[in-house]
């Protein structure tokens, strides 16, 4: 084989990116594509949800943690996951905590968590987060603002308004029900 044919046959063997991206899923499977040498996995918790009421002007749910990895990776492979659900906005209290986002795998060996935000209820904590290269909690809700996600959902100020997407808490309201949080998110990004 000639030093060109050579040279076409590594580059046609050559992997293209591929980035898969869930914002749903419990106990779900990953599998490494064939070819990939390396992933980095993203993740956000859920928001938590508002509440509206007592007392006024109601408060904004925690925003969900963010956790980033680098790990090498070779195809077949497979991670388990599943992604933070978003807390639903309530009345005088009710309401309900972000779901936590969370990936594990023994090989290779991962175990990450974005854990949700927590509902409004005087200002809902943010969510931590763990067994990344990058770990950072989301912020508290206020009142009536819903707390961010990291390098995710923005703040909502807007009396009763769902977090942004992914992993944003959701805003207080003066005295109906406040506002969901948003749901989490998990992206896995193959070279």
């Amino acid at each position: 084989m000639g030093i060109h044919q050579a040279a076409v046959k590594r580059r046609a063997a050559a992997f293209t990116p591929v980035t898969n991206t869930y914002n749903s899923g419990t106990g779900a499977t990953e599998t490494v594509p064939s070819g990939a040498a390396q992933v980095v996995i993203e993740m956000w918790g859920g928001g938590g949800g508002g509440v509206g009421g007592s007392p006024p002007p109601g408060s904004g749910g925690g925003g969900g943690g963010y956790c980033k990895k680098t790990s090498a990776v070779s195809g077949g492979q497979s991670f388990t996951y599943t992604v933070g659900t978003a807390g639903s906005g309530g009345v005088a209290g009710a309401g309900s905590n972000g779901g936590n986002s969370t990936v594990s795998s023994a090989s290779p060996s991962v175990t990450l968590a974005a854990n949700g935000g927590v509902r409004g209820a005087g200002a809902g904590a943010g969510g931590t987060a763990s067994g990344g290269d990058t770990n950072t909690s989301g912020s508290a809700g206020t009142s009536p603002t819903g707390g961010a996600s990291p390098n995710g959902g923005a703040t909502q100020s807007t009396q009763g308004a769902a977090g942004n997407a992914p992993g944003g808490g959701g805003a207080g309201q003066v005295t109906t029900t406040g506002g969901n949080g948003a749901a989490g998110r998990i992206s896995f990004a193959y070279t």
